[in-house]
């Protein structure tokens, strides 16, 4: 039974608690090595590319002038794959190296962190 707290109607840290250890019960396999950009983002842009998705911008970003940009599944793969070459190749980034990225938050922030994933 839930108790509220200070008149609040939210769970207790030992619910929560109970509730995080009963999630983490189940065991799902996960694969050895898993790669958001590779598994995933490239994944549904080829499955737009043979028509079984429906094709949707994996990104869509608006300024506050409502100037805005969109990438699709296989311009967003492009581009961070090219940017993860500049990385590794250039810069000398390798697998479980720290980055810092200081960018306000333009494509350009969220284009670095999908490659930053894709170089490992």
């Amino acid at each position: 039974p839930s108790r509220t707290f200070h008149g609040n109607n939210r769970l207790l840290t030992s619910q929560i608690i109970s509730y995080y250890e009963s999630i983490n019960q189940y065991k799902k396999e996960l694969p050895e090595y898993f790669n958001f950009a590779s598994d995933v983002l490239d994944e549904w842009a080829r499955l737009e590319k043979d028509g079984r998705k429906p094709a949707n911008p994996a990104f869509w970003w608006v300024n506050d002038k409502g100037e805005e940009v969109k990438w699709s599944f296989e311009e967003l793969g492009s581009l961070s794959r090219k940017a993860a070459n500049v990385l590794s190749e250039a810069c000398g980034l390798q697998r479980g190296d720290r980055v810092m990225a200081v960018l306000p938050r333009v494509p350009e922030w969220w284009l670095l962190n999908v490659a930053c994933m894709r170089a490992g």
